[in-house]
């Protein structure tokens, strides 16, 4: 009669002395189920869908695919971030270069100044 089993390996532990089933990664079809629900990660948002994640968000660690992953209600089109208005470039508070910033952070001692948001410029702190 011959040997109907298909995973005989199951049964022996292998040269270490572990079972498959030692394995943390064993039995991850939740992390296979997160991904068919639309999780995926800050590379796959950023390069495939031109998206980001919003600020304050924590993603869910796959342990067995070693990465980080979000949902899409998670995060933002980059097409809908306007970088420009985060500042009014026009005000006092805007240096558009360091050699202005540190002139004015020199002739307002204990005044700090800080790259501004969309990393164009500097701005008040």
């Amino acid at each position: 009669m011959p040997d109907c089993d298909e995973f005989p390996n199951l049964y022996f532990p292998n040269s270490e002395g572990k079972f498959a089933w030692d394995d943390p990664c064993w039995n991850d079809d939740w992390e296979h189920d997160l991904r068919s629900k639309g999780f995926n990660s800050l590379w796959y948002w950023e390069n495939g869908e031109r998206r980001t994640v919003k600020k304050g968000e924590k993603g869910r660690y796959l342990p067995c695919a070693r990465e980080t992953v979000f949902s899409r209600s998670q995060t933002i089109s980059m097409d809908d971030l306007d970088y420009d208005n985060d500042f009014n470039a026009d005000s006092e508070s805007y240096f558009k270069t360091f050699e202005e910033a540190m002139s004015w952070s020199k002739n307002n001692p204990g005044k700090t100044f800080t790259r501004s948001p969309n990393g164009k410029g500097f701005i008040k702190k």
